[in-house]
């Protein structure tokens, strides 16, 4: 079980938005999918790894998740983070083909900053900037998902974990695996890396499993 301190923030902490209106939001929609996929708050914060109690008071709106616990309770309701995050704002922007900077939906956490790039309804990709804090991950476990993944190092170092192997990568090093095999980003140096992350969803597969899978 992961420690609640470091996993929970007070509402309102979150990259964008202003306080209570942003986490009441995503605990709204966070509910509302478990709700759709008929679990229960406790099989979801067990497979998540963070306590029933942690997971009600974000759904109630009352804490903003850390980014690894976004992530994690994303993984245990099969839906990626960015779709927790939409809003009616967003919506109305992905009209335009263009998001400028300010436009970036944003996750911030200690551990890694995660901007997305991109429309957070393109059911095809999910291109996002990481700041990988040192020490810091992009999960709090190995996990995988539909189609592809793509990674640039623009500074610092990262190591790409899979089961039984790693890859380290330095400043504009490349990477690209199928995302079936279990995997995440760590940050074993003391500074700070910029990764550029795509993932490019199989085309081939039901739009919902394609929505679904996590952004790294």
């Amino acid at each position: 079980m992961t420690d609640e301190r470091s996993e929970a923030r007070p509402a309102g902490r979150n990259g964008q938005g202003s306080g209570n209106a942003v986490a009441s939001a995503l605990g709204g929609r966070l509910r509302a999918v478990r709700l759709e996929r008929g679990l229960s708050l406790r099989a979801v914060a067990a497979a998540a790894q963070v306590s029933p109690s942690l997971l009600s008071q974000i759904e109630r709106g009352e804490a903003s998740p850390s980014l690894v616990s976004l992530v994690a309770i994303a993984d245990a309701l099969v839906v990626r983070p960015g779709e927790l995050l939409e809003d009616d704002a967003a919506a109305g922007e992905s009209a335009s083909p263009v998001v400028r900077r300010h436009q970036r939906r944003v996750i911030d956490d200690e551990l890694c900053r995660r901007e997305y790039l991109m429309h957070l309804d393109d059911p095809f990709l999910e291109v996002a900037e990481l700041i990988v804090a040192p020490g810091g991950q992009s999960r709090p476990r190995l996990a995988r998902h539909s189609g592809r993944d793509y990674g640039v190092v623009i500074t610092g170092q990262i190591v790409v974990e899979f089961e039984g192997r790693s890859e380290t990568l330095q400043r504009g090093d490349y990477i690209a695996f199928d995302a079936d095999h279990p995997h995440r980003i760590v940050n074993q140096s003391q500074k700070a890396a910029r990764v550029l992350w795509i993932i490019a969803h199989d085309r081939s597969a039901p739009d919902r499993q394609r929505r679904s899978s996590p952004v790294q």
